[in-house]
């Protein structure tokens, strides 16, 4: 251990603030969401307000100006530690299950776990369609390829708070896209987009496949140019028609990419929260996020952390997934 550190000082001093930066901002909050998803939100809440209670008086207690006063800090001391006392007494408290039940019997939590499914696999369809047909486009030469490259890669650079807002002008009631619809004869009045269903589900869905669809472009052009010429070449010899040659030949030869791009596309659509806040609100259209965003700002501390744990755990899920398929590939390049 000593001859390690000694030969790799300088590698491990540069490493550790990126370790000390994921122990802080990624480990310890994780483990601390988990533990606080375990205690019941009535004792999590009481307990909280009885410690932040008892601070106060102890500050003002060491501030007392007079021991009047003192005296009647300490009496007041006494009576919130013996409610404290009582509180961790209380059936409800220690670690539960409480939060997690309360959460399934919830309408607006199964509402916006059924919302996030819809999103991310609706989602899924739309991008992989759209972006293998751009992939395909851009595998070839045609005059103006770079500047539709161009286009095509320019929302991955913005940032998706300012992707929401420039969606928000296109679907206002008074936005571009009831402007056209009612121009065209489609409609009389604007329609709501944020009104909730299926309607909203399909606005969110145009907002997330605009932001990611680059990177979507980007991972299937790299599978596209993985392909052996030889293979392409042996297919135009064979005559095979370009639908079947895609269909037989192109699309097994990039199964790892596209799997591997669903799955990073999945992680990243899981855990949605920007676009469906400003353009739905967590009313009409909650998702997982946006759900636990939403009873944190009520200040349910537990149910957000259970809330959080269970997005966790999908993602966590995504994660290994991704992982084990990467793993797979390699290990089928080492035996070929």
């Amino acid at each position: 251990m000593t001859k390690f550190i000694k030969k790799y000082w300088l590698e491990i001093i540069m490493m550790l603030p990126l370790f000390l930066y994921i122990i802080g901002f990624t480990i310890f909050p994780i483990f601390s969401n988990l533990k606080n998803s375990f205690i019941d939100q009535r004792y999590g809440r009481k307990h909280d307000i009885l410690v932040s209670k008892i601070q106060d008086i102890e500050y003002d207690l060491k501030n007392a100006k007079d021991d009047l006063e003192a005296k009647d800090y300490k009496k007041e001391l006494r009576e919130a530690k013996q409610e404290l006392k009582k509180l961790d007494q209380a059936p409800y408290a220690g670690f539960t299950l409480n939060n997690y039940r309360r959460l399934l019997s919830m309408k607006d939590f199964r509402k916006g776990t059924l919302n996030t499914i819809l999103i991310t696999a609706c989602g899924l369809i739309v991008q992989f369609v759209i972006a293998m047909a751009i992939a395909l486009l851009l595998s070839r030469s045609f005059k103006g390829k770079g500047l539709f490259r161009t286009i095509v890669l320019t929302p991955l650079g913005i940032p998706t708070i300012v992707s929401a807002t420039i969606m928000t002008y296109i679907f206002d009631t008074s936005g571009y896209l009831n402007v056209l619809l009612n121009k065209l004869g489609l409609i009389e009045n604007g329609i709501d987009w944020a009104q909730g269903g299926i309607i909203s589900i399909f606005m969110i869905v145009f907002a997330d496949t605009w932001k990611v669809l680059p990177l979507m472009v980007l991972l299937f052009i790299a599978g596209l140019e993985s392909i052996p010429k030889s293979v392409h070449e042996a297919a135009s010899i064979d005559g095979s028609k370009p639908i079947y040659k895609f269909f037989t030949i192109i699309l097994p030869l990039m199964k790892p990419h596209i799997t591997i791009a669903l799955i990073l596309r999945a992680i990243d659509a899981f855990r949605i929260f920007e676009l469906p806040l400003i353009l739905a609100g967590t009313s009409t259209t909650p998702v997982i996020s946006t759900f636990t965003y939403s009873e944190y700002s009520r200040q349910n501390y537990n149910m957000s952390a259970a809330s959080g744990t269970i997005l966790t755990l999908i993602i966590v899920i995504f994660v290994f997934s991704y992982l084990y398929v990467v793993e797979r590939e390699k290990e089928v390049k080492i035996d070929e």
